[in-house]
């Protein structure tokens, strides 16, 4: 195997650094003043967290999501990991523009699949990573818990 250089292992986490969080600010794009008017006015869970608790999270989140694509670089097929990310903007993209708690219910199901593929993947080449996307499915699960609020 070659040997790559500290400078390309930096250059590699920047890269998935800004790619999640790419996928991040996308994904919060579509929250805008308007949508979020909109949003408060569904009926709630009383276990939906306030507002300023979902940046951090997702931000932790998105940040071990690139340390666990990192760890396995060139080791294992990034396909899950770019699916689960593509599907992360799609679930923002469904509810929140297209106002459509339903379209995003089936989103996040598929999300949660492929954040399962992806554990497995990624845990069969390096452990670690695979438990790094751990908590994202997690907190997908619960998404899924307070989207199925909103749409029934």
């Amino acid at each position: 195997m070659k040997k790559i250089s500290l400078l390309q292992k930096i250059g590699r986490f920047i890269f998935l650094l800004v790619l999640v969080n790419l996928i991040g600010w996308v994904a919060s794009g579509y929250m805008t003043d308007d949508t979020m008017a909109w949003y408060w006015t569904l009926p709630h869970s009383n276990l939906n967290p306030p507002d300023y608790i979902f940046g951090p999270v997702w931000g932790i989140l998105l940040f071990l999501q690139a340390v666990a694509a990192y760890l396995v670089w060139g080791k294992a097929s990034p396909r899950w990991f770019v699916l689960q990310l593509a599907l992360n903007m799609l679930w923002s993209f469904a509810f929140f523009y297209l106002r459509s708690p339903g379209g995003a219910l089936v989103v996040l199901v598929f999300f949660i699949l492929a954040l399962m593929a992806n554990i497995k993947s990624f845990g069969k080449t390096n452990l670690l990573a695979g438990w790094l996307i751990v908590p994202t499915l997690l907190w997908a699960f619960f998404a899924l818990y307070l989207n199925t609020v909103l749409v029934f």
